[in-house]
């Protein structure tokens, strides 16, 4: 934690820089009447499908460059301004001048046509209300009794046997693929002082991290009571639903460590090489990067539009982004709902 702390100082000025850009062009973009849903033109939906084409041809290519760590689609940004240019964006731990470069590792500046985007993020991370709660909510501190932090997302319901579960991440719930179906879930976590007392839950089923691609890092637990969790999340409220991302959706979270705030979503359908300790990485494809949201300790969280409705769980990041799974993978790999048949509040 002390070293992700350090790394992400240098980078503070560069994020808050690029949110300000992005929060001002998507805002100019926007109906004044939906100023956190900017509209899509026609023009742009089109070349988002030939972008996507281009993008899975070229970006295995890209990721082989170690200094690459993810691939997505989003607008051009250039001297800290967003354009309307969409492209295909290359985030990379350091922005290096050329001539420290190898001919192997300069990023071309257009692929197949489409132009590419160079952004700075630094190395992108795993993310590992602090106190105890009964009911526990949404929003707050919960870990696999092995783990340090991660954040309890929302309530989900089974789709088979109808149990309301809660949702977070497998690193948070399952100690990334370290766990045993059954093991006891501690609220709060144990970074913030969770003990055996403080078993709220009991791991029912993770989606298991592996070494080709992965499309999400989650997990569900089961209470040992529901009187112990409520549905709502802190700050925001009930979930109204499901939807999917947009470029410049303004979206929302609640975590254990930064609590509430706000974002917008910068990337999407991006790949991205994720850091999950010394000397393991993983790869996940079709996730959403959004300006900077969280901390260690965040993962977990559910990312809301500003309608309450999820667009994505959150489960990486660094001091100028953070990643979040797509919401319908989740729920399709768990095989969980969202809006469950039976209303539990």
């Amino acid at each position: 934690m002390e070293r992700l702390k350090e790394e992400w100082t240098e980078f503070l000025d560069v994020s808050k820089r690029i949110e300000e850009s992005f929060e001002a062009f998507f805002r100019e973009k926007a109906p004044r009447d939906r100023p956190d849903e900017p509209e899509i033109e026609e023009r742009e939906i089109e070349e988002i499908g030939n972008i996507v084409e281009v993008k899975e041809k070229k970006e295995d290519e890209l990721l082989e460059n170690p200094n690459v760590v993810g691939v997505g689609i989003g607008y051009r940004v250039r001297e800290y301004k967003v354009t309307p240019e969409l492209c295909i964006q290359v985030f990379v731990t350091k922005k290096l001048r050329k001539d420290m470069l190898t001919e192997r590792e300069l990023v071309p500046q257009d692929l197949d046509g489409i132009r590419t985007d160079v952004i700075e993020t630094g190395v992108i991370e795993a993310l590992t209300y602090k106190s105890m709660y009964r009911p526990a909510f949404p929003g707050c501190s919960i870990g696999h009794y092995r783990i340090t932090a991660g954040t309890f997302g929302c309530i989900v319901q089974d789709k088979k046997d109808h149990d309301f579960l809660i949702l977070s991440n497998n690193h948070v719930l399952a100690n990334s693929n370290n766990a045993n179906i059954g093991d006891p879930i501690l609220q709060p976590g144990p970074y913030d002082g969770g003990t055996q007392r403080n078993i709220i839950a009991k791991l029912k089923k993770f989606v298991p991290l592996l070494s080709g691609y992965n499309l999400v890092d989650a997990a569900v637990a089961k209470p040992l009571d529901m009187r112990y969790v409520k549905a709502s999340i802190a700050k925001i409220g009930m979930p109204t639903g499901v939807r999917e991302p947009l470029h410049g959706l303004r979206v929302q979270k609640t975590g254990r460590t930064t609590q509430y705030n706000r974002g917008r979503i910068i990337s999407t359908d991006a790949t991205v090489k994720v850091g999950y300790g010394p000397g393991v990485t993983y790869l996940f494809k079709n996730q959403i990067l959004t300006t900077r949201m969280a901390a260690g300790g965040d993962s977990g969280s559910l990312l809301l539009g500003m309608c309450k409705r999820a667009v994505g769980l959150l489960f990486a990041g660094s001091s100028v982004v953070t990643v979040h799974n797509n919401i319908f993978n989740v729920l399709m790999a768990l095989e969980v709902e969202l809006e469950p048949r039976q209303r539990y509040y």
